[in-house]
């Protein structure tokens, strides 16, 4: 059966350049969550990771001016309800912060955007919608109150296919032997069969003639002959794009993947040295130069990194802080809260996960006030080894005034 069109019939979109793509504010750092957000274009998965979104102000080129989603006034909650998070600010934010397009005119009736381009897809507004927790919402996107962790999928085919696929797999196998994933029906859980595993590179899913295909039960066996990590997803023709499993791939015991080199006689008579994680010097924080100064009114407000694996190597997880000084004070930025706090030493670090993505983009509540900043980025491997901070790379310093 079809997804049922059950959604908002305004869900919808189109993308303009970066430069006409809207402006927000965030109307209460406290009603922040974070938020999986994966968003599925025509050819490309256009983003996939977490995100720190909150009830907003939203102004785009076609909305007339900027409209609050936050829950309470919007569609039948006009007036009621707490101020919160929203599926449309889970989707503005996540592609305002990777740099990518987004429109959407506003509909005075029901008190909601109707979503109008969504990256490179102009035609959002054709067959575009929305899941949480793939379970398709009845309401429009600034109308559904998300939770801490929910899973929020877009997609600009949402009404033209008849499933939201769904794909389970290992966290890590071994080179050279087979192992299973398998795909369901996130929506209903029926088994999917047909559907086409393939390797994901730069938001393109690869898969050819020669692909692994899911059986009757919803499984397909793979096999990677040498070590690394690999995101894997499924596709078919009539459904939404699986989410991404992340494989890592492990030569034996070589230290990767959570695996532990075996001693040998050698390494029994020297002391023991803490393994570094085979990432080499690869965060690197990008948007921000050492020793900048920022106007106020152009602060960071996203704060980026990429991570370049090295084959062989691994990617278990990307964490990153921002410290503050002003006026003597310290200052933490604290990504449960997603406010600073004072802090009880000064130059002491408190970092944050922000996911296990090769790339990623923070967006933080608010511009940023007037201080001395370090930001950083430190990455483990699957045994949980983090990397060295490095100045100017992975270790940047600036200043707000």
């Amino acid at each position: 059966m079809p997804i049922s069109r059950r959604v908002f019939a305004g869900v919808a979109g189109v993308f303009l350049s970066l430069a006409a793509t809207c402006v927000l504010t965030v109307a209460s750092s406290a009603a922040s969550v974070t938020v999986n957000v994966r968003i599925e274009g025509h050819n490309a998965t256009l983003f996939e990771g977490p995100v720190a979104t909150g009830p907003e102000e939203i102004s785009t080129s076609s909305s007339s001016g900027p409209h609050p989603c936050d829950f309470a006034d919007n569609g039948a909650n006009e007036g009621f309800g707490p101020k919160a998070s929203e599926p449309t600010t889970a989707l503005h934010d996540a592609l305002t912060s990777s740099g990518l397009a987004f429109d959407a005119t506003w509909s005075t009736s029901y008190k909601d955007f109707f979503i109008t381009d969504v990256g490179p897809d102009t035609d959002f507004a054709t067959a575009g919608g929305f899941a949480v927790n793939y379970t398709t919402a009845p309401v429009g996107g600034c109308q559904f109150q998300l939770a801490p962790g929910s899973e929020v999928l877009w997609s600009s085919d949402y009404f033209n296919k008849s499933h939201l696929l769904r794909m389970t797999g290992p966290a890590s196998v071994e080179a050279g032997v087979p192992f299973a994933v398998h795909v369901t029906d996130g929506q209903t859980g029926e088994l999917i069969s047909g559907a086409a595993v393939g390797t994901l590179s730069a938001g393109v899913t690869a898969t050819d003639s020669t692909s692994p295909q899911t059986n009757a039960s919803g499984d397909a066996t793979l096999v990677f002959t040498h070590a690394g990590a690999w995101t894997l997803k499924a596709t078919r023709a009539d459904s939404v794009r699986s989410n991404g499993v992340v494989v890592c791939v492990h030569s034996g015991n070589d230290g990767t993947c959570g695996t532990t080199v075996a001693a040998t006689k050698s390494a029994e008579s020297t002391p023991s040295q803490t393994t570094k994680p085979q990432l080499g010097d690869v965060p690197r924080i990008i948007g921000l130069a050492q020793g900048h100064v920022y106007r106020r009114r152009h602060a960071p407000r996203v704060l980026r990194g990429v991570v370049k694996v090295p084959v062989g190597g691994t990617l278990g997880e990307v964490r990153i802080s921002l410290e503050r000084r002003y006026r003597g004070g310290c200052f933490h930025f604290n990504g449960t809260s997603e406010k600073f706090v004072r802090s009880a030493k000064c130059g002491v670090s408190s970092f944050f996960s922000v996911g296990s993505s090769e790339s990623f983009s923070y967006l933080l509540p608010a511009s940023l006030p007037p201080g001395r900043y370090a930001y950083k980025i430190q990455v483990s491997d699957f045994s949980g080894h983090f990397t060295n901070l490095i100045g100017g790379q992975s270790d940047v310093v600036f200043r707000v005034k």
